[in-house]
């Protein structure tokens, strides 16, 4: 699924700007996040948007409050994985745009420009995967198989 927990109020392009939702939350789960809580996925990749009304600083992929709503509102119990951590709408560096990630609660950080050396910055800035990671890619192989 994606882009967790809505786009569709975005008014700029996520790859080259940061759009910022001001929408009050119950807004929010009324509107967007209700589409996603109906939802069954092993993945969830989240948006590089900043909802105002719940966290002013921060992009879903970086904000724990964002991530938190996932988990708990939106009831998403497997595998949250950034969008592309390269895009423009991000201000920070790779390492930082990727350690804020997984601070965030992001299970798997995606990097998708071909950059090899931003790639090895993600992947020395990414933790030892977690038998949680494990375990949810597991059971997508079993489904694909």
């Amino acid at each position: 699924m994606k882009h967790i927990p809505g786009h569709g109020l975005a008014k700029v392009d996520s790859h080259k700007l940061t759009p910022s939702i001001k929408k009050d939350i119950n807004y929010l789960k009324i509107n967007d996040f209700l589409t996603f809580k109906k939802k069954s996925s092993l993945f969830a990749m989240t948006a590089h948007i900043i909802y105002s009304k719940i966290d002013k600083i921060n992009t879903a992929t970086h904000s724990k409050k964002i991530i938190q709503l996932i988990r708990k509102y939106v009831k998403f119990k497997n595998l949250i994985m950034s969008d592309d951590i390269s895009m423009k709408s991000l201000k920070g560096s790779i390492s930082e745009n990727t350690i804020k990630a997984f601070k965030a609660g992001c299970d798997i950080v995606l990097h998708c420009n071909g950059n090899y050396k931003e790639m090895n910055e993600v992947a020395k800035h990414s933790p030892l995967i977690s038998n949680f990671i494990i375990k949810k890619t597991s059971q997508f192989y079993r489904i694909i198989s």
